[in-house]
């Protein structure tokens, strides 16, 4: 096939909840002051880093699909030459007991935890070690975290430089309430204003009642935007999706969606959303379902490409801050990566389109 087609209808990214990238941002997130960002020390090797996973507890699916990931990351290398895997137990206490624990076994960088509600704690106990959160809320930067998982701005940012780049010059963001339309809004905000773009409406409400295309009239002025942001995946884009059809606005939307979902949905026909670089997710997914039965979602691709961190920063000594920082930055299963002093993270994503019920590459889009 055309190597912009991809054979993703049915596939990959799926709206499972292991693919939820929403869930890290429940229970809300850091509000205490950290001291500054580890700085580590210098490692022996990936073995000196550590996995905190939820194992048990509400999460513990999504922790061992992240475990089964990061084994494919590791497949070749003796098991003391890879990260050791601690249980969170889903819980703030639980995750800051497998990092002391992690520590005392002499981990000198924390991949984890999950949640954005446990990541405080984990830094609480970290003290000069770096942590590398999976939550997907970019404010644990601010707290002295290093972020990996795919954040709402990253969304928003490729999808408002894909706007950009064909002419779309105002623009609306639709999403239920709650954190992640919370996030994605602050987002548009900013990255808007910096883009040139006119964020014409900002609305957060329920997917269910009618009136929307009149409602984004209303909010922008009497005039429609051009193109409609939609994060929310599952059930709530469907709502949304539902609520705009037959209207001219183009609908884009974010990494949360699901493609099996998107692609069969022909309310979603001719939208585009950001995702990971499917000639990149594609062949991790291929070969997590022939190990393990079961197709994996871009949270558990984050354990892989933490094991792919470890042994790189481990092989080469640098297990620590400076390490993380490398101005190469990483290349994984979710596209290439790089971390900024701060601890926020720039990515790559690419921007996939559904025409005619299949899954189009339409651009790629560095630096998010």
């Amino acid at each position: 096939m055309p190597r912009n087609t991809f054979d993703l209808t049915r596939r990959h990214f799926g709206a499972t909840a292991l693919s939820a990238l929403t869930l890290p941002f429940l229970a809300g997130c850091a509000q205490t002051a950290f001291s500054a960002r580890g700085a580590g020390g210098p490692g022996k090797g990936a073995g000196d880093a550590a996995l905190l996973l939820p194992l048990t507890g509400a999460n513990a699916a999504i922790g061992a699909a992240m475990a089964q990931a990061a084994s494919l990351a590791g497949l070749g290398r003796a098991t003391a030459a890879l990260p050791r895997s601690y249980d969170t137990l889903d819980t703030p206490e639980g995750a800051a007991a497998a990092a002391q624990a992690a520590l005392a076994g002499g981990a000198r960088m924390l991949f984890g935890p999950l949640r954005s509600d446990q990541t405080p704690a984990v830094l609480a106990v970290a003290g000069s070690v770096p942590v590398v959160t999976f939550s997907n809320d970019d404010r644990l930067a601010d707290a002295g975290a290093f972020v990996l998982g795919v954040t709402a701005a990253q969304s928003v940012s490729a999808m408002f430089s894909y706007a950009a780049a064909q002419g779309i010059r105002r623009v609306a963001v639709v999403a239920s309430p709650g954190a992640l339309g919370a996030a994605t809004a602050d987002a548009a905000i900013r990255i808007a204003a910096a883009g040139g773009l006119n964020l014409s409406a900002t609305l957060l409400r329920d997917p269910a009642p009618p009136g929307l295309v009149q409602a984004l009239r209303t909010a922008s002025g009497g005039v429609l935007p051009q193109a409609v942001f939609l994060p929310d995946g599952g059930s709530a884009l469907a709502g949304f999706a539902r609520g705009l059809r037959g209207s001219s606005m183009q609908i884009m939307g974010s990494v949360q969606w699901g493609i099996g979902d998107a692609s069969a949905n022909s309310d979603l026909e001719g939208a585009v959303f950001a995702a990971p670089a499917p000639d990149l997710f594609q062949p991790f997914s291929d070969r997590y379902l022939a190990a393990f039965g079961a197709e994996p979602g871009v949270v558990a691709a984050l354990g892989h490409d933490a094991v792919l961190m470890a042994l790189g920063l481990g092989d080469t000594g640098a297990l620590t801050r400076q390490g993380l920082q490398r101005k190469a930055g990483f290349t994984g299963v979710l596209g290439n990566f790089r971390f900024l002093k701060s601890g926020a993270c720039h990515r790559d994503l690419s921007v996939l389109g559904i025409q005619n019920g299949k899954i189009v590459l339409r651009a790629e889009v560095a630096e998010t």
